[in-house]
């Protein structure tokens, strides 16, 4: 994440990112690509665990779908 902001964003606030910050708060908060569930409560499970690695994958290339 810190490499997309650093390439495509503004560059104050690439210095101010915190990616470990953005990681939690993205992990705790509901994902309408996961039926709103948050990604945290997912992986507990191997299955749940499975969708969130497809969806950080078609995040990495840009497909939300």
């Amino acid at each position: 994440m810190h490499e997309l902001v650093t390439t495509y964003g503004d560059p104050e606030q690439a210095a101010q990112f915190d990616a470990v910050q953005w990681l939690d708060e993205w992990l705790n908060r509901p994902q309408p690509s996961l039926n709103m569930a948050k990604p945290a409560d997912l992986m507990l499970t191997e299955e749940g665990l499975a969708q969130v690695e497809t969806l950080l994958k078609r995040m990495a290339v840009g497909a939300f779908a």
